[in-house]
């Protein structure tokens, strides 16, 4: 929230390199202007920061956030996999639950998720405009955790650590693969740590080629 695609793509070069010329990215950002995200427009100065959904812009947004999200997928996929970042992880965990209790018998929409810095995924109320973010151990109660292979990379020193953590617990234990660096909510770009995300990320790949 508060950042854009262009940001991202940004962020992200140093750890798309890493993983080599294999891959092809596209890059998207949500339909809201919000003010920028902390420290953000101290780094990158655009003219407009975006918002895939928030609760001061509606308790609809979340799910027109998602509709939009499946427009996207059904115009321009399939896609292999997915890379979310905090909102972005959050509403990609929130997407792949939902296909998960509606279309449980069909395909997935990426077999492959990347969250960075995720935030929990959300339960939206229209009704009564409330917002509250989905219990992880319901989801393992009732055996519906996200079942595609995912890879979680974090901040240990990100004020939202516990975000990313509820959001991994969202997800089939024997399918995921995580990675701590040592910074906050941001993506790191020292080579070390670069090559260290890469690496995981390239085995949750194998683990979704292989058909986990």
């Amino acid at each position: 929230m508060g950042t854009s695609a262009e940001i991202f793509e940004t962020q992200t070069g140093p750890l798309r390199q890493a993983l080599g010329k294999n891959h092809d990215f596209e890059f998207y950002e949500g339909e809201h202007e919000v003010s920028a995200a902390p420290g953000i427009d101290e780094v990158f100065n655009c003219e407009t920061y975006k918002a895939w959904y928030g609760p001061s812009l509606g308790a609809s947004t979340h799910r027109e956030a998602l509709e939009l999200l499946k427009d996207i997928i059904d115009e321009d996929g399939p896609f292999d996999g997915c890379i979310g970042f905090s909102q972005g992880a959050a509403l990609l965990a929130s997407l792949l639950l939902s296909h998960q209790a509606v279309d449980r018998f069909s395909p997935p929409p990426f077999r492959l998720a990347i969250f960075i810095c995720g935030s929990s995924a959300l339960s939206v109320s229209e009704t009564d405009g409330s917002w509250s973010r989905i219990n992880p151990q319901e989801l393992e109660c009732k055996n519906t955790r996200i079942k595609i292979p995912t890879v979680h990379i974090y901040g240990r020193k990100d004020p939202a650590y516990q975000e990313s953590l509820n959001l991994k617990n969202m997800c089939e234990p024997r399918n995921r693969l995580e990675y701590m660096h040592g910074s906050g909510h941001d993506i790191p770009r020292g080579i070390e740590v670069t090559g260290d995300m890469a690496r995981i990320v390239q085995k949750g790949i194998e683990l979704a080629m292989c058909g986990h």
